[in-house]
């Protein structure tokens, strides 16, 4: 039988959180702008902010900030309870 000390198995629980939570993102977020332009062409696409769970529209001064950004559609984006920023 396989002995792991408390340390290791609290060690191997953080290393596979950190690496699902690096991988998640939600179905309908993409990384440029055109992506997400050709997902949903008859929709508004606003930036979104995954930590704030705020978005953005093209011409507000967040919209074009630095960072990773996600776009998603307008729609997809209520759906899933982000506010307007």
């Amino acid at each position: 039988m396989w002995n792991a000390s408390p340390w290791r198995c609290a060690l191997s629980a953080t290393v596979l959180l950190a690496t699902a939570a690096h991988a998640y993102a939600p179905a309908g977020h993409f990384k440029t702008e055109e992506q997400a332009k050709k997902y949903c062409p008859n929709d508004v696409v606003l930036r979104v902010d995954l930590t704030t769970r705020r978005f953005y529209a093209k011409g507000h001064y967040l919209y074009q900030t630095t960072g990773s950004p996600t776009f998603a559609c307008r729609r997809e984006a209520l759906e899933e309870g982000h506010l307007p920023g």
